[in-house]
């Protein structure tokens, strides 16, 4: 019996709280909810951390956040401690990433461990021109006429200044939701499997919910002309103006645009599913959807008050870790409902047993679940002076998650605060008091460094094209 294909889906930056998957009263999922009758849906699954970085090396190496130490954007993981580089050194598996997300495969070196990659699709072009002066080619920066001079005194003049309008006109490197949509990508990665002689193992980051969010007018359903204005006069990052002016309504109201973005990915998803179906691979494809981190959108702090959720920048709280996870078995066609904790930490196991020709589950059992996140590590440094009370939003948050009889609990914990919450749903949760903290200091103090962040975090920084790049998906820096 041949190995079965691996493909793992993240729907970057969906929450399980804005998918009708998971009872919101928007249809904004209506594909998965179909999907998921015939696979197997987790109800209480868990992302590790709430952010790219972190999150995707978690899931690749199957390690909680303090044992890889991958917090950092420029941070370098080991590639021989994940299970990609084990399914192809191990098993003759090829593998491919196909991806838009700056960050796992420019700033990071998380793209290190694939045969194939495929993204971001930017033009890098720094001239139109290749035969002719650029600006680019001159040390320092010069104004506009002391260009035009030395364009002058080049050896092709008119296309050297040609050069130099389309260095300052193109918008080189900006993000472009129309040229890297999930459709664009998942037929790289059909193209790509399709010339695969033997088993493929793959993984898409697709960014149609990640922020700007600009559905496309046909997913558009909840939004308008309106609301498209106000999150086109936001600045990127949003979060970092409006936790200084205190105008949390702007980014409640855009979440409307965040809707239709979770419907776009849904689309995406039926269409690959239909194509795997109709090339007759699906039954042979382990197929994880899922995602690695949530959306904040003015919600208060679970641990404080005092601090708001935005985006993906800061907290611990449900609407960042709880999130949506679909899982297609080739080795077992009985769909089932999970309502036990899960993990995404546990999909190098699953991967494993798959392999083994057996059905393996994301739940966690008595082990619980772990989230954390440092960031911010300086909020001081990176929110405005305007914003109140800046050192409640500097982490480190973590999150023990346990599960009993009565269901999901999470004791979280940041600086002195520290709360109990009985989670029933990723819409319905109930606080119930202070939380454990011996629990979370016990868990959090038996993880041990793992040896795999090869990274130097005082010796790599990001050259200022890519910190543009960053700005425009919104990440604080």
């Amino acid at each position: 019996m041949s190995p079965p294909n691996v493909l793992l889906v993240i729907l970057d930056s969906v929450r399980a709280r804005s998918t009708s998957l998971h009872d919101y009263p928007r249809p904004t999922t209506p594909f998965l909810e179909d999907f998921g009758s015939g696979a197997t849906v987790y109800h209480q699954a868990r992302s590790p951390s709430i952010h790219s970085v972190s999150s995707h090396a978690s899931i690749f190496t199957g390690l909680h956040v303090e044992e890889h130490g991958v917090i950092d954007h420029a941070s370098s993981l080991d590639p021989t401690a994940t299970i990609w580089h084990e399914l192809a050194s191990e098993h003759d598996y090829e593998t491919g990433m196909f991806s838009p997300n700056v960050i796992v495969t420019v700033t990071s070196n998380l793209s290190e461990p694939f045969h194939h990659l495929d993204g971001p699709r930017r033009d890098d072009r720094d001239r139109y021109f290749e035969d002719a002066l650029s600006p680019t080619d001159i040390e320092g920066r010069l104004e506009r006429t002391e260009y035009l001079r030395e364009c002058f005194q080049s050896e092709k003049p008119v296309r050297a200044a040609a050069n130099g309008l389309f260095f300052l006109y193109n918008d080189r490197g900006e993000y472009d939701p129309s040229e890297e949509g999930g459709f664009e990508y998942v037929d790289s990665f059909l193209d790509w499997s399709a010339e695969v002689d033997g088993p493929w193992a793959s993984c898409l980051n697709l960014m149609d919910a990640h922020y700007p969010y600009v559905p496309a007018a046909e997913y558009d359903r909840w939004g308008g002309e309106e609301l498209q204005a106000l999150h086109d006069e936001l600045p990127a990052p949003p979060s970092r103006e409006i936790a200084g002016t205190g105008n949390w309504w702007k980014l409640r109201a855009i979440e409307s645009l965040y809707d239709g973005c979770i419907r776009q990915a849904d689309a995406v998803m039926e269409y690959l599913v239909e194509q795997l179906r109709e090339r007759n691979e699906l039954e042979d494809t382990l197929l994880v959807i899922t995602s690695d981190h949530g959306e904040g959108f003015g919600e208060h702090s679970q641990l404080n008050s005092d601090v708001q959720m935005a985006d993906h920048g800061w907290g611990i709280d449900e609407v960042l870790t709880h999130v949506p996870l679909i899982v297609h078995h080739p080795s077992r066609s009985d769909p089932r409902d999970e309502a036990g904790l899960a993990s995404l930490t546990r999909f190098p196991t699953v991967v494993r047993e798959e392999i083994r020709g057996t059905s393996g589950s994301f739940t966690v059992g008595e082990g619980g679940a772990l989230a954390s996140t440092y960031r911010l590590e300086a909020p001081e440094e990176v929110l405005p002076s305007a914003c109140p009370n800046r050192s409640s939003y500097a982490g480190p948050w973590r999150a023990v998650y346990t599960d009993d009889e009565n269901g999901v609990c999470k004791h979280a914990v940041n600086g002195e605060r520290s709360v109990s919450i009985r989670i029933h749903s990723a819409r319905e949760s109930q606080r119930l008091g202070e939380g454990d903290v011996s629990l979370v200091e016990e868990r959090f103090a038996a993880l041990q460094d793992a040896g795999v962040n090869t990274s130097d975090r005082d010796g790599k920084s990001l050259d200022a094209e890519v910190e543009t790049q960053l700005e425009e998906l919104g990440y604080l820096r």
